[in-house]
């Protein structure tokens, strides 16, 4: 995986530019945000393992419960279900699967009763972490595989930035086709992570598609 400054350098080669280090650190951390919300960026998932008649499992220290966005539950050998979140205020039906929180423990519900050696997956949310001037020889949190996108995000913001209207389209049009391909390879692939972390937890899915913003003038 390449370093921060290995992508800066990259960019600089790509389209020469005067703007500081700094400022091309500030758009490169606006572009790592905005791709791991618009990709399905997250970090390795963690998984239990039910057991008949228990209905609370303890909630590792590793999960950030306001990051979860998904729960599934093995219901056969190779099929899984959605365990949809409910409040403790909502009505609920035994007959259907659903999770809830007790303190610090998940409550999964499974109709018919808790069975043993089920897989329940919890999905979660990712943040990357702060792009710094003093750290530039380290990776960035954004897999390698996206990094081309990252570099095409800056370029678009260096262009539009220089009202350099022909370049910054020229880039975005780039950018938001590898964004379309990236996006279809995810959907035709395996998970990245077939086998979960048996701690107690897992991660999150699916975002908003961004539109192409076609830079016409500037003020």
């Amino acid at each position: 995986m390449a370093s921060i400054q290995s992508l800066l350098d990259d960019i600089n080669l790509r389209y020469r530019n005067t703007f500081t280090p700094t400022q091309k650190i500030v758009w490169m951390n606006d572009e790592q945000s905005e791709l791991f919300e618009i990709l399905e960026i997250d970090s390795v998932p963690y998984g239990f393992i039910t057991v008949v008649n228990q209905f609370l499992y303890p909630i590792d220290t590793e999960i950030d419960v306001d990051r979860i966005k998904q729960l599934t539950i093995q219901i056969s050998d190779t099929n899984f279900s959605d365990l949809p979140f409910k409040r403790t205020t909502d009505e609920v039906d035994e007959s259907e699967y659903w999770y809830t929180l007790v303190e610090r423990n998940f409550y999964v519900n499974v109709p018919g009763g808790a069975i043993t050696n089920r897989a329940v997956y919890i999905y979660m949310d990712i943040q990357p972490v702060l792009i710094t001037e003093i750290a530039l020889t380290v990776e960035p949190s954004i897999p390698l595989r996206y990094q081309e996108i990252l570099k095409y995000g800056v370029l678009k913001r260096i262009a539009m930035a220089r009202k350099d209207v022909i370049m910054a389209n020229n880039y975005d049009a780039t950018y938001q086709q590898m964004i379309l391909d990236m996006e279809w390879k995810m959907k035709m692939n395996t998970p990245d992570f077939p086998t979960a972390i048996n701690v107690m937890p897992l991660k999150g899915r699916y975002r908003n598609r961004r539109r192409p913003v076609v830079v016409t003038q500037f003020e």
